[in-house]
């Protein structure tokens, strides 16, 4: 790996997500195989191997993960910078354990957890209009302005540019 080593590549990973991680190396220790399981790696296997073995551990990891992701609490959403709790109406500044839910109103609140259930995706202000003010004859302007007020409120937490502005498009929350 020309940039970074393996190990580096897992931290890098479990900073921010929980994707399965199976290391494919040549380092055959255990201790090495400690090191990596404990650091967070889903599996470690040792180079030469036998195809049919690696098919069959993959395969087991993709029935725990996706085991794990049916039955996890859906009412609780998070990125690197917040942890929205639906159920409870709380949204926590993760850097600070601030909860600033009680501060956004209703369609505040549904706009940000319309936008934290897809991480990354952009949506038009069309979009979101149908979807967090479906009942309301508001424009697509009275999205920007409710945006503009969720952003004051994650400034005031200190954080800037939540939901992001995608130009020309519409919002995504990003990271």
């Amino acid at each position: 790996m020309p940039l970074m080593n393996g190990w580096q590549v897992l931290n890098e990973i479990r900073k921010t997500h929980d994707t399965p991680v199976m290391m494919l190396t040549a380092l055959d220790t255990d201790v090495d195989k400690i090191h990596a399981l404990r650091n967070g790696a889903d599996d470690y296997i040792v180079k030469p191997f036998n195809p049919a073995e690696v098919i069959a551990r993959v395969n087991i990891i993709l029935r725990r993960v996706s085991f794990h992701r049916n039955n996890k609490d859906l009412s609780v959403y998070s990125t690197k910078n917040i942890e929205i709790n639906i159920e409870h109406h709380q949204v926590t500044i993760k850097n600070t354990g601030e909860d600033i839910g009680d501060k956004l109103t209703s369609t505040e609140f549904r706009l940000l957890t319309h936008l934290i259930r897809y991480p990354k995706r952009v949506f038009t202000r069309q979009e979101l209009l149908e979807n967090c003010l479906p009942e309301n004859d508001a424009n697509e302007r009275t999205v920007d302005s409710h945006v503009s007020k969720l952003r004051k409120k994650f400034s005031q937490a200190g954080l800037s540019n939540i939901p992001e502005s995608i130009r020309g498009f519409g919002y995504r929350l990003g990271d």
